[in-house]
């Protein structure tokens, strides 16, 4: 804080010299008493000035701008909050996740009785815990991820458009142990490319650690399922991994866009119909 007697203020405070002046006019030597001037009667007059410039009613284009103002900012609030509930879901726990889409389901499907709503519903069981890789969730550390999570050969990756699953089969090296199945191809070719590669098991994946990943948008997988059971054939585990870290430009994850809806009816289909299935959140 500033010293006061550092103040500038081009007020008079040489105490010694008005003392002066005092004495000289007392000593009848023709100079007349200076009036003291009241320091603070600026001060008084701008205090006044400002308080009823205060207490002034606003016009009202004034209040509809102050209206539109503190809404503006009350949704910015709103959509940064949602943004950052948005992030933290991927390494959150079971329960947080499990959380998050009980109230997407009930959102998505305000017509479904409790009961029918309780069969839409995910379990902790379903899921395994991610919340220990502390590593920033991008597509250059997505291999360490499955290196550290996931065990089983066959692998679904969801992702939430065409120019993702790309992305995605891209940092996986694609075209060696990973196929896309997205809209850019026709679909009788993508189930040809499924029942090839499942049919035969003989057929193994040639990578070190033998797995395969199949990364596919949620409305692809959808169709592909209603068209053969392959995918759910067969005891060995199966992890589906929710490529969830993702934001498009306009904030959405694959959790929270429009098809949001198809990827929990696509879930709860495997976890159904498929034996040791575990999903995980990169």
């Amino acid at each position: 804080m500033s010293n006061p007697d550092d103040l500038d203020d081009g007020l008079a405070y040489d105490f010694d010299s008005e003392q002066e002046v005092g004495i000289e006019a007392n000593g009848n030597n023709g100079l007349q008493k200076r009036p003291i001037q009241d320091d603070h009667e600026d001060e008084k007059e701008v205090k006044v000035t400002s308080e009823s410039e205060s207490e002034r009613p606003m016009s009202k284009r004034q209040k509809k701008l102050q209206k539109k103002s503190k809404f503006i900012e009350k949704k910015k609030e709103e959509s940064q909050y949602i943004v950052s509930q948005r992030k933290s879901i991927p390494t959150s726990s079971p329960e947080k996740i499990i959380e998050y889409l009980t109230a997407l389901i009930r959102e998505k499907n305000p017509d479904l009785s409790a009961l029918e709503l309780e069969e839409l519903y995910f379990k902790k069981k379903d899921f395994l815990s991610t919340e220990k890789f502390d590593i920033e969730r991008k597509l250059t550390d997505f291999s360490a991820f499955m290196q550290k999570f996931s065990v089983a050969p066959k692998k679904i990756v969801f992702s939430m458009s065409n120019i993702r699953v790309a992305d995605v089969y891209r940092s996986l090296n694609g075209g060696k142990n990973c196929v896309k199945l997205f809209s850019k191809s026709k679909l009788k070719d993508d189930i040809t490319t499924v029942e090839r590669l499942l049919g035969d098991s003989s057929k193994k994946s040639k990578n070190s650690n033998g797995s395969f990943y199949f990364i596919a948008t949620p409305t692809r997988m959808q169709k592909i399922i209603e068209e053969t059971e392959l995918l759910f054939q067969g005891k060995e585990k199966l992890d589906i991994i929710l490529d969830a870290s993702y934001l498009d430009p306009k904030d959405n994850t694959i959790l929270s866009f429009e098809n949001a809806v198809v990827l929990c009816q696509v879930l709860k289909t495997f976890l159904n119909k498929k034996s040791s299935v575990k999903i995980l959140l990169y």
